[in-house]
């Protein structure tokens, strides 16, 4: 399982992250904005409604992992998950892009709702797969970059859409969205049947816990899980606060509201084209200290960011920080699903169980808290010091702000840094672990066949 795959098996394996990503692009920073100041609801409602997605995640993110892990099809156990939570995308993602004057609290939770849930089911069994398509430490690696590639085109074909020649304005608009629904809904149709008839179905294990409640026994016992959980909960907390108040920060305060789509596409690009390098970036110092690097290049960048001065004038200094941002974001996304990989092995050689889709599951539920609770947190902490979503701030509103949404993730950011740098699964404990499981996993068949 550790042979070098196919290039064409890995880009199959991560085309569907282009749509997926998507969908996420405009989830946090984007879509409570609209829905905002077309369907007039207030900034307090709208941090609620995001909390309270996240609550729910909560109960499905662990149920699907496990779910996914004790599937058993002549088409694996991921494949058959990948395909329900697309075709619940392609629903839910024709009613969440039409935000509107009639679109209030209520339709932007139920079509939040059904998007969550739709890319939980997507997004879970598609990331525990990378762990069962090979075992090298490098080529996880090598994997994760070009899962983190399909991500950020999906970035770049979202942020494509202002710049359409049919549009009046370089603005996100209610028809930006719309077109984007479509597009979404076509890449997704195409994207997972290439995965769906491409990729195969890999490692399966020996066998999945029981139960949600041993998988979250044997979680609870695993010393680096633990570790990483607490580093991906910090950082995504603190990502989530800038994305946040990300729209009202370029829009209200550095008046650029004609510029999301040129800033959006340039990160989305840088992205797109350092994913891979990262990859190879990893394979030289460590998935650990990857991220510790891009976590720490966070905290310069959210500095940069608070000595920006408002007007036309920022748009260039803009650019530039955000791209030096994209350049280190991608590697830690290449980074933490790269090693989480690893951390389902030490679990495995610990209990005996495969369990993927649970850790995975762990991942993705810490990032939907992080994010959806450090948005909903920075947009309230900002209501509370009277920030005015339709502008006119000043004083104590501005002070607010920026504290919820540079100064708070700057010292997130820290933390983060210093916990994940020495990370105890390197490339040499990795190995050892490995040849432990293949070990025992030989056993096993001669004794099958014995």
């Amino acid at each position: 399982m550790s042979r070098k795959l196919a290039v064409g098996t890995m880009a199959a394996y991560s085309a569907p992250m282009v749509p997926i990503w998507m969908l996420h692009t405009p989830a946090l920073s984007i879509l409570p904005g609209l829905y905002a100041t077309l369907g007039g609801i207030d900034l307090m409602t709208i941090g609620a409604i995001l909390a309270f997605s996240r609550f729910l995640d909560g109960f499905t993110d662990p149920l699907v992992g496990w779910l996914s892990d004790n599937t058993r099809t002549r088409f694996g156990k991921r494949k058959p998950w990948i395909l329900a939570g697309s075709l619940l995308c392609l629903v839910g993602v024709w009613f969440w892009f039409r935000p509107g004057p009639d679109t209030g609290a209520v339709y932007f939770l139920l079509a939040s709702a059904a998007v969550y849930l739709g890319w939980t089911m997507v997004e879970i069994p598609h990331a525990a797969w990378l762990s069962e398509l090979t075992h090298g430490y490098n080529q996880r690696s090598r994997l994760s970059a070009t899962r983190t590639t399909g991500i950020y085109l999906g970035h770049c074909v979202f942020w494509l859409g202002p710049f359409l020649p049919m549009l009046a304005t370089r603005e996100i608009t209610p028809e930006v969205m719309r077109i984007q629904s479509w597009v979404i809904i076509g890449l997704l149709l195409v994207s997972v049947t290439w995965m769906l008839s491409r990729v195969p179905i890999g490692y399966s294990g020996s066998r999945s816990s029981p139960s949600i409640k041993r998988a979250a026994v044997a979680m609870s016992k695993n010393g680096p899980a633990k570790l990483l959980a607490a580093i991906l909960l910090v950082s995504w907390f603190a990502s989530g606060m800038v994305a946040g108040l990300y729209f009202f920060y370029i829009s209200e305060y550095l008046q650029l509201g004609d510029k999301f789509g040129h800033i959006g596409l340039s990160v989305a690009v840088i992205g797109f084209l350092s994913a891979s390098a990262w990859g190879w970036v990893a394979t030289r110092v460590g998935k650990h200290r990857v991220i510790a690097i891009c976590n720490f290049s966070t905290v310069l960048t959210l500095l940069a960011m608070a000595m920006l001065e408002p007007g036309t004038s920022a748009f260039y200094p803009l650019l530039l920080i955000f791209s030096f941002s994209a350049l280190f974001g991608a590697g830690s996304t290449v980074g933490y699903y790269a090693l989480m990989s690893d951390v389902v092995d030490y679990d495995e050689l610990k209990t005996g169980a495969h369990q993927a889709g649970s850790y995975y599951a762990l991942i993705t539920l810490l990032q939907k808290l992080g994010l959806g609770a450090g948005a909903g947190s920075a947009l309230i902490l900002a209501a509370l010091f009277g920030f005015d979503q339709n502008g006119n701030n000043e004083g104590q509103a501005l002070i607010g702000f920026f504290v919820a949404f540079l100064g708070i993730p700057i010292v997130l950011n820290l933390v983060a840094t210093f916990l994940v740098f020495n990370f105890p699964l390197d490339e040499r404990r990795h190995r050892v672990i490995r040849k432990r499981l293949d070990s025992l996993a030989r056993r096993r068949t001669v004794a099958a066949h014995g």
